[in-house]
């Protein structure tokens, strides 16, 4: 798998700040503003990662989870919202999602969740194997 984590925001500004936070860390990203991009960038490359804003302009970001468990199975789905309703909880435990972050949230703790799912190991291509434990709830 490999190392690189996709961006999916409709918002540029959202985008670039997670590229260059990733960038900072050593991670590689590639973005997309919408699910036709994305599933591209899917068809294209092997992600050990994706960040999913779920309201996009096309289709929303729970049927792009739900795309992307079909196309690379092994890629975790981050799903990131400013909606935090119980509706959103609901889509939020859907088996396409490994964990899910309100917005605003803090880049720390995106950065913990990155951690768990591309480990330091895979960035600097030690060739360790990639972490895929079940999301543990917290």
């Amino acid at each position: 798998m490999a190392n690189q984590i996709l961006i999916v925001d409709d918002e540029p500004g959202i985008r670039h700040l997670l590229q260059q936070t990733l960038a900072e860390e050593k991670y590689q990203a590639q973005t997309a503003g919408s699910v036709f991009e994305a599933l591209e960038k899917l068809h294209d490359t092997s992600f050990a990662l994706a960040i999913v804003d779920l309201l996009l302009p096309d289709v929303d970001g729970l049927q792009l989870a739900e795309a992307i468990r079909i196309i690379d199975p092994g890629t975790p789905v981050i799903l990131i919202s400013a909606y935090g309703t119980p509706a959103f909880e609901g889509m939020a435990s859907h088996p396409a999602i490994r964990h899910y972050l309100h917005k605003p949230f803090s880049l720390d703790r995106l950065l913990g969740l990155v951690r768990r799912y591309v480990p330091t190991s895979a960035v600097n291509g030690n060739g360790d194997s990639l972490s895929s434990s079940p999301e543990d709830g917290s």
